[in-house]
């Protein structure tokens, strides 16, 4: 009879994982996290994960053509400049330092300093975009991300609650951004967009204008001219997303369920 190696396939999976193991995109960001040199990632394994699995079976703008994800827990700080998924362009840290991350809740903005994205909302369809951060801390000044400030075409969150999605003026929400929430935008027609903040969801009256070709900013805004950084802000963000539209909620709820499964460890 045939020998038993003890090992198992599952193959209702996207991916064929072996028993114990990884799927093949968990463990591609995983030999990244390596290559970065970050070591602190080793015991939250299994949440980053399943976070990525997650994304992974949804697909489309979830995972198979979202454009720019990390995230902040769960790594080092040479972790937090590590995409998601292959092909997503590297952050840039400018000014953050070891004791601005706690690896359970993220990184804690400074009002000086900022993570460049490398990537622009130009990169998609003027009425096919979303973009969003997850505070694990309260925010108080400027804002939490952005590209462009006040011109045609800017994306951009305040922490008084108010957001660009690919348009001006800004569109208030009513709802400042808080501790344990996402706070973003998706927009998928041309005359309006969708909405989260604080727990609270709605849909905002705004007519597209073409996307700035400015780059997206964390903890801050590129300015209108060029890329350079301003309005820095003060917020704990855990993780962020970019790319074409999607239900905002749905991956509220991924997000949540990394940030709790990291910290259970």
């Amino acid at each position: 009879m045939p020998i038993s190696l003890g090992l198992s396939i599952n193959t209702s999976r996207r991916n064929r994982t072996v028993a114990a193991g990884f799927s093949t995109e968990a463990q591609d960001y995983f030999d990244r996290l390596d290559t970065a040199s970050d070591t602190t990632y080793t015991p939250y394994k299994q949440p980053l994960a399943n976070y990525i699995d997650g994304l992974v079976a949804l697909g489309g703008a979830y995972w198979t053509t979202m454009e720019t994800a990390a995230s902040f827990v769960g790594v080092g700080l040479e972790g937090c400049l590590v995409p998601l998924k292959s092909g997503m362009p590297t952050l840039t840290n400018n000014g953050f330092v070891i004791g601005d991350l706690n690896v359970l809740t993220g990184l804690l903005g400074d009002t000086s300093s900022s993570l460049s994205t490398g990537w622009s909302p130009s990169s998609v369809g003027q009425n096919d975009f979303s973009y969003s951060v997850y505070c694990t801390g309260t925010p108080t000044i400027n804002w939490l991300a952005g590209a462009g400030q006040t011109g045609t075409g800017a994306s951009n969150i305040e922490t008084d609650g108010d957001i660009r999605c690919n348009g001006s003026p800004q569109q208030a929400t009513g709802n400042a951004p808080v501790s344990g929430s996402m706070t973003g935008a998706s927009r998928s027609v041309s005359t309006g967009f969708d909405w989260v903040s604080a727990g609270a969801s709605g849909t905002a009256t705004s007519t597209s204008q073409t996307p700035t070709v400015r780059t997206l900013l964390l903890f801050g805004r590129t300015s209108d001219l060029d890329d350079t950084p301003g309005n820095f802000s003060d917020p704990r963000i855990a993780t962020y997303h970019a790319g074409p539209a999607l239900n905002l909620a749905t991956l509220e709820s991924l997000q949540a369920t990394l940030i709790s499964e990291i910290a259970a460890i």
